[in-house]
């Protein structure tokens, strides 16, 4: 078994469809979008799903899955993830683009959970950006671009509080409008739970 990290930032719920459209405008477009589902109407997203949802999703499932490529600005760690993997000429963008300066990192499994059973009742919901193994979780870990990525999207929206999932422990990177970096001890607490837990510190 590889490593498995992941950033989980958490939004108000009725900010919900603009962390997603801020999503979006990070996110490399994909064709055909992926539909989202409402009672009277459709809402397109230019975003991969999986196939056998055949590109559909309920606006009001517990769980929407996506599979994403995001836009970072360039750092040591990203070039390096690239010069790994041998493709750095491919994943570059060229001069002169919306995006030049930035690599392009996926696929990102983003999964946008608006339910969570068996925990507390919650008014907000969690964008967990997973990895595809061990190298992109060790390049979660080390890139400072990334990082900063996910604290402007928290900012934007804004968000409630960001954590960084090492799998048996965590780092809160956000907290309630200012950047931070607490250790906390279980990646998998509630915002709710975090604010008790440092009302203990």
């Amino acid at each position: 078994m590889g490593l498995d990290y992941s950033y989980k930032l958490y939004f108000p719920k009725d900010l919900m469809w603009t962390a997603l459209q801020a999503v979006v405008e990070m996110a490399g477009p994909h064709t055909p979008p992926t539909r989202i589902i409402f009672p009277d109407h459709e809402l397109l997203i230019p975003l991969q799903t999986w196939s056998r949802n055949n590109r559909m999703l309920q606006y009001d499932a517990a769980e929407l899955d996506f599979m994403i490529s995001v836009y970072f600005d360039e750092d040591e760690a990203l070039l390096d993830y690239l010069h790994g993997r041998g493709d750095e000429p491919i994943l570059r963008s060229p001069p002169g683009s919306e995006h030049e300066n930035q690599i392009s990192i996926g696929y990102i499994y983003l999964t946008v959970y608006q339910e969570r059973p068996l925990l507390p009742a919650s008014d907000g919901v969690c964008f967990n950006f997973g990895t595809t193994g061990t190298r992109m979780s060790l390049l979660f870990d080390g890139s400072t671009s990334i990082r900063q990525a996910f604290v402007g999207l928290l900012e934007r929206v804004p968000g409630v509080c960001g954590v960084f999932n090492r799998e048996i422990e965590a780092t809160l990177f956000w907290w309630k409008g200012q950047p931070c970096s607490v250790e906390i001890g279980d990646p998998y607490l509630l915002p709710e739970e975090i604010e008790v837990e440092l009302k203990r510190r």
